[in-house]
């Protein structure tokens, strides 16, 4: 069995020095070549101890699909070109792989075979036959759009200025991935076509745009791996059975649980329940870490509403009845809010009593104490979270990745159940309107948020961070699903930050690059694992599960 090690000796110096020699030696790749270097404090929120310094990497720098890439006329984004030679068509169109020649005027056809009809249409491969009149047909069952119309196997759809086949049922991009900075490498622009083009798995993206987003199937699958890997490997600490540590796991499958309707991850989450008598650490507690339990609770509870079940709550609802009586708002160390990790650890529980109450009174709580830490932490020159007010002062200025990931997903723990006629509703919307913004620039070439946000290559930080990248991307995804965000602006993002994401995944269900527990950016060595990330990770794929399905 997955044996896990002890946070204390992970974060321990002389393991930390032992691990960087591995590395500069090649007997572990893909980690940096400099030990994290040390200063920062530890915390009681999530993430490494070490803070960052040396240089500002310039921000936004995005790279171009691998491949060489070329672009067609028409207004189209740039395309991955495919392997096999192939070349760009008079009139802004694609020929597709494989020695598939182009027509005249502009069409394109498909590999295998396939002819193209006059009239500028365009065949499916695999001896489909094309419909007069511009129109396409397309075997296996994917859906063609007139108004530069074409023709892909196995589901892909994608609208340009001149139309495009493509052999494979997909668009031609390298690995699916793309680069950073809002272009895609693989996605095809609309340049006239109608919106609403069909990518792959059968999911529908506005704008005429096809994202290289994975297919349903693959993510349950993804998520059929790492929960039974994670739950083998066991609590961080013995101790730590129902602290936040854990518990973000367990918040992450349910969330996986409410997307597919999968039934072993309600069992999963039941029993883990279960053995903690629905009960939070250290009760009667005001810690927002004990707290974060009890939103895995409510889900469970929330999934069957019935009496008989309200014992699941009801130990969160007298621990947050206790604030409620005597409320502790701001910064201030006294506070009970006063870092930002915990607008992630209780927030949404309190979003979810006043669900499940129907009182008021949770979402006023809720508010206020929100507002609070919002405005003693929260930089409006940058749209980013300081940790809290120690980092506030630090210099140079420190935004943690996973600092703000908690931020962005507590957002959406908040909004899943904040009525949308609450006084601040349009608050919380904004900030993430704004923080999404102001993180994009940021994402790196690998797809993630690394740990140290604005400082991605500084010693110790090169390295992808997969907790702070799930928890970002988990709220790009919310946002886009639920129409507060722009689809054609972060789609992209979000389908380059899974592609960075899932190479941190190995094939045993083990997902990596994960920063350790402590309260400022830290390395996140290749095969480090800790349960939070994994529950950030698992909360990124249900949501984009709910994207494609």
């Amino acid at each position: 069995m997955p044996t896990r090690i002890p946070p204390e000796s992970r974060t321990s110096t002389l393991l930390r020095t032992f691990a960087v020699a591995l590395c500069a030696a090649g007997i572990v790749g893909g980690c940096s070549s400099a030990a994290p270097p040390a200063g920062g404090t530890a915390g009681s929120g999530g993430g490494d101890t070490g803070k960052a310094g040396g240089t500002t990497a310039t921000p936004g720098g995005t790279t171009a699909a691998p491949g060489g890439t070329t672009a067609a006329p028409g207004g189209t984004t740039a395309l991955a070109v495919p392997p096999g030679g192939t070349t760009s068509a008079p009139g802004g169109t694609i020929s597709a792989s494989g020695g598939a020649t182009t027509a005249p005027g502009g069409t394109t056809s498909a590999s295998g075979g396939a002819t193209t009809a006059p009239g500028g249409t365009t065949s499916a491969s695999g001896g489909a036959t094309t419909a007069p009149g511009g129109n396409t047909t397309n075997s296996g069952g994917s859906t063609a759009k007139s108004g530069g119309n074409t023709a892909n196997t196995g589901g892909d759809t994608a609208s340009s200025g001149g139309n495009t086949a493509n052999s494979g049922g997909s668009t031609a991009k390298s690995g699916g991935s793309m680069s950073s900075g809002g272009k895609t490498g693989g996605s095809t622009a609309s340049g006239g076509g109608s919106g609403g083009a069909t990518s792959s798995g059968g999911t529908t993206s506005s704008g005429g745009t096809v994202a290289g987003m994975p297919a349903a199937a693959d993510i349950l699958a993804t998520l059929k791996l790492v929960i039974p890997y994670e739950i083998k490997l066991g609590p961080e600490d013995s101790s730590w059975v129902n602290k936040w540590t854990e518990a973000t796991f367990y918040i992450g499958v349910m969330a996986a649980y409410l997307a597919t309707n999968e039934a072993s991850f309600l069992t999963d989450a039941t029993n883990w329940g279960t053995k903690n008598k629905w009960t939070l650490l250290a009760s009667p507690t005001r810690s927002p870490d004990n707290q974060c339990a009890g939103q895995v609770y409510e889900d469970i509870y929330l999934a069957n509403p019935v009496a008989s079940n309200a014992n699941m709550y009801a130990n969160m609802k007298t621990n947050i009845d206790a604030m409620v009586a005597s409320p502790k708002p701001g910064v201030a160390t006294s506070d009970d809010w006063y870092w930002c990790d915990t607008l992630f650890m209780a927030p949404g529980g309190v979003s979810r009593l006043g669900k499940i109450t129907g009182q008021a009174t949770y979402f006023s709580f809720l508010d206020t104490m929100w507002a609070a830490t919002q405005a003693g932490l929260f930089d409006s020159k940058t749209g980013l979270f300081w940790r809290d007010t120690a980092h506030k002062s630090s210099a140079p200025t420190v935004y943690w990745g996973r600092g703000n990931g908690w931020v962005m997903g507590g957002i959406v723990r908040v909004l899943e159940y904040l009525p949308a006629t609450d006084a601040s509703y349009n608050s919380y919307v904004t900030l993430l309107k704004t923080m999404a913004a102001a993180l994009v620039p940021y994402q790196q070439s690998d797809g993630t948020w690394h740990a140290d946000i604005t400082h991605p290559t500084a010693t110790g930080m090169s390295n992808p961070e997969v907790s702070g990248t799930g928890l970002i991307t988990y709220a790009l995804a919310y946002g886009i699903n639920q129409g507060l965000l722009d689809r054609t602006t972060y789609l992209p993002v979000v389908a380059a930050a899974w592609s960075g994401m899932m190479k941190c995944v190995t094939s045993a269900g083990l997902v990596g690059c994960i920063q350790a527990t402590g309260s400022a950016p830290a390395a996140a060595a290749t095969t480090e694992t800790h349960d939070y990330g994994v529950g950030s990770f698992v909360l990124a794929a249900s949501e984009i599960y709910n994207m494609v399905k």
